[in-house]
C-alpha cells in the first residue's frame, strides 16, 4: 500500500471532496470490500496524524459517525473530522492530566479523576455511568490512568443519555417502592393474619370461659338439686362453726394489738395536758415580758428581749410537744373526726414522724373508713358495693382489725349471689314450665303445699290458696300481677318474721328431690322460697343482734 500524503486536505475547501475521499479509502481498502476495520482507520488516521489514536478513541468515533462498527466509503469524511476532534481534545486533556499527576505516576486517584470528567462533562456529567466505570474497574480505588478515561472525556455527552438514566433510575426507584408497597402489604396481610387468629383465640377463650362458667353454674345447680335440707343444714352448721373459730382467732389477735396500742398510749392525756399548760404558762410569761419592756430602760429591755425570744421558742416546743400528744390521745380513743384533726395538725406544724405516730393514725383513720365503707355497703345489700369494700380491705391489710364486720360482709355476699342466681333462674323460667304447674286439676299435695308457700311469702293468706282454683288464677296472672314478675320483685328483707317462719314449717316437710321428681315447676319455686325465707330470717337474726347491748370484756 502507498504511502498517503495529508497535504491534499489543504485543498479540500477547493476541489472535489467526494474524489478525495475515494481517493483516500481506496488505498486502505486493499481488500476492495468498499469497508475499512477499526485497524485500518487507525493506521490510516495515524499516517495523517502525528501519533495518531488509541485504537478504543477510534473504535468510539466509528461508534459516533458511522452506522455499522465499519466505516463505509461515505462515512469516511465524518469519521476523519470526528478522529480530529478527539485528537485535538486530547492534546489538553493529557495536558491537565499531567498538571494532576503531581507525582508523576501517570496516574490520578478516583477522586481527581471524577473531578475532570466533571469539569469536561459539565452539567450533563453523568454519576451513574462514572459510577459503573468505577464499579467495573479490576481495582476499583487504585490509581487511574489516562489511557482509561481518554474515550470518556471526548465522548460529546448528550441530554438523550442523561434523560435515559434519569428514566432508568424512575424505573427502579418505581420497582423499589413497588417491592416495598408489595413487602408492606405482606406485613399488613401479616398483621391482619395474626390479630385474626388473635381474635379468634381470645373469642375461643372468651367460649371456653362461657361455657366454664356454664358448666360451674349448672354444677351449682346440680349439688343445689342433690343436696338435701338436712345435708344444707350440716353443711351450714360446719361452716358457721369454722367461721365462728377464725373469728374468735382473729378477734383475739385484734384485742391484743389494740392493749398494745394502749399501753403504749396510756399516758398521752397527761404528757398533752402538761404540754398545754406549759405553752400556756409560757405565754403568760410573754405577756408579762411585753408589758415590762414598754416601760424598762436599754439596758433591761435588751435583757428582756433574750428573755422573750427564750420564753417564744419554749412556747413553740411545748405547742409541738402538745401536737404530738393529741395525735397520741387521737390514736387512743381511735375517734375519725379527732385523728382526722389530729392529723391535719400534725402536718401542718411540718414535725418529724420520729414516733411513728403519724404513719399508726394514717393508717387508723383509713381503717375506719374501711369499716365505714362495709357498714355502708351492707346497708345497701348490693353485689358490687360489698364486693369493692372487701376489696378495700384486704388490699389494706385490715382483715384482722375488721374481721367480724369481714364475716358479716362475706355472709351477706354468699347470700346476695345466691339469691342473685335463683333470680336468675326465675327470669328464665319457661311459661311452659308455669303452665305446667296450672294445668293440674287435682295436684299432688306436694306440689300444692310449695305453691301455698310461695304465695305466703307474696303477702296472700294461707286460707286463699286453700282452694286450688284460686292457686291457679293466682298462677295464670300475666302483667305486672304475673308470678314470675313478682318472685323477681320480692324483697326478702321486708318480709315479715311470722310468715318467714310459717312458710319455712311448710316446706320443711319434704326434700328437694321429692319435689322435683314430682314437678320440676314446683322445685324451681321450692329453692326461691327456700332462699327467701333463710334470707329473710337471716336478716331478722341481725337486726336482733344489733338490738341486743355488746357483751362485756
Amino acid at each position: 500500500m502507498g504511502e498517503f500524503d495529508p497535504s491534499i486536505f489543504k485543498v479540500i475547501n477547493s476541489q472535489d471532496k467526494h474524489s478525495i475521499v475515494e481517493n483516500v479509502f481506496d488505498q486502505y481498502d486493499v481488500n476492495k470490500s468498499r469497508e475499512l476495520t477499526c485497524v485500518q482507520i487507525q493506521t490510516l488516521y495515524g499516517d495523517l496524524r502525528m501519533g495518531g489514536l488509541s485504537l478504543p478513541q477510534v473504535i468510539a468515533s466509528i461508534s459516533y459517525a458511522c452506522v455499522t462498527d465499519k466505516c463505509h466509503q461515505n462515512e469516511l469524511f465524518d469519521l476523519l473530522q470526528e478522529l480530529d476532534r478527539r485528537y485535538f481534545l486530547i492534546q489538553d486533556y493529557r495536558w491537565e492530566f499531567s498538571f494532576l499527576d503531581r507525582e508523576q505516576k501517570d496516574t490520578i486517584t478516583v477522586e481527581q479523576a471524577r473531578w475532570l470528567m466533571q469539569s469536561v462533562q459539565g452539567r450533563l456529567f453523568s454519576s451513574a455511568k462514572w459510577n459503573k466505570f468505577v464499579q467495573n474497574r479490576a481495582v476499583p480505588s487504585s490509581g487511574v490512568t489516562f489511557a482509561e478515561i481518554e474515550v470518556m472525556l471526548c465522548d460529546i455527552p448528550s441530554k438523550t443519555s442523561l434523560e435515559e438514566e434519569e428514566k432508568e433510575r424512575e424505573r427502579l426507584l418505581r420497582e423499589k417502592r413497588k417491592r416495598q408497597e408489595a413487602h408492606e402489604a405482606e406485613l399488613r396481610a401479616e398483621r391482619e393474619r395474626r390479630q385474626k387468629e388473635k381474635a379468634a383465640e381470645r373469642k375461643r377463650l372468651e367460649e371456653e370461659r362461657l361455657k366454664a362458667e356454664a358448666e360451674r353454674r349448672q354444677r351449682e345447680k346440680d349439688e343445689d338439686f342433690i343436696l338435701t335440707n338436712s345435708d344444707k343444714k350440716r353443711e351450714e352448721e360446719e361452716r358457721k362453726r369454722r367461721e365462728a373459730e377464725e373469728l374468735k382467732r382473729l378477734e383475739e389477735e385484734a384485742r391484743k394489738k389494740r392493749e398494745a396500742e394502749e399501753r403504749m398510749y396510756e399516758d398521752a392525756e397527761v404528757h398533752k395536758e402538761a404540754a398545754a399548760k406549759a405553752e400556756e404558762d409560757a405565754d403568760n410569761e410573754l405577756s408579762r415580758i411585753q408589758k415590762e419592756k414598754e416601760a424598762a430602760d436599754e439596758k433591761r429591755r435588751k435583757e428582756l428581749e433574750e428573755e422573750e425570744e427564750k420564753q417564744k421558742k419554749l412556747k413553740k416546743d411545748n405547742r409541738n410537744k402538745k401536737i404530738r400528744y393529741q395525735l397520741k390521745v387521737a390514736i387512743k380513743s381511735r375517734d375519725k373526726f379527732e385523728l382526722e384533726y389530729s392529723i391535719g395538725e400534725f402536718k401542718k406544724a411540718k414535725l418529724s414522724d420520729d414516733d411513728m405516730d403519724l404513719e399508726r393514725a394514717t393508717r387508723l383513720l383509713k381503717q375506719l373508713s374501711a369499716k365505714d365503707g362495709l357498714q355502708k355497703a351492707m346497708s345497701k345489700n348490693e353485689i358490687e358495693e360489698l364486693e369493692r369494700a372487701m376489696t378495700f380491705v384486704r388490699k389494706n391489710g385490715f382483715e384482722v382489725e375488721l374481721a367480724r364486720e369481714m364475716v358479716m360482709a362475706g355472709n351477706m355476699l354468699n347470700r346476695l349471689r345466691r339469691l342473685e342466681r335463683i333470680r336468675h333462674e326465675i327470669l328464665e323460667l319457661k311459661q311452659a314450665t308455669v303452665a305446667e304447674i296450672r294445668s293440674y286439676q287435682n295436684p299432688p299435695v306436694i306440689v300444692h303445699t310449695v305453691m301455698t308457700g310461695t304465695f305466703l311469702l307474696l303477702g296472700h293468706k294461707e286460707k286463699e290458696t286453700k282452694d286450688w282454683k284460686a292457686v291457679q288464677a293466682l298462677v295464670g296472672k300475666t302483667g305486672k300481677e304475673s308470678l314470675k314478675r313478682r318472685c323477681l320483685e320480692l324483697d326478702a328483707s321486708k318480709l315479715p318474721h311470722g310468715t318467714a317462719k310459717r312458710a319455712k314449717k311448710l316446706l320443711d316437710k319434704f326434700e328437694l328431690d321429692e319435689v322435683r321428681d314430682i314437678s320440676a315447676g314446683a322445685a324451681t319455686f321450692f329453692v326461691w322460697a327456700t332462699a327467701m325465707i333463710e334470707e329473710a330470717l337471716d336478716q331478722s337474726e341481725q337486726a336482733d343482734a344489733k338490738e341486743k347491748p355488746p357483751e362485756s370484756g
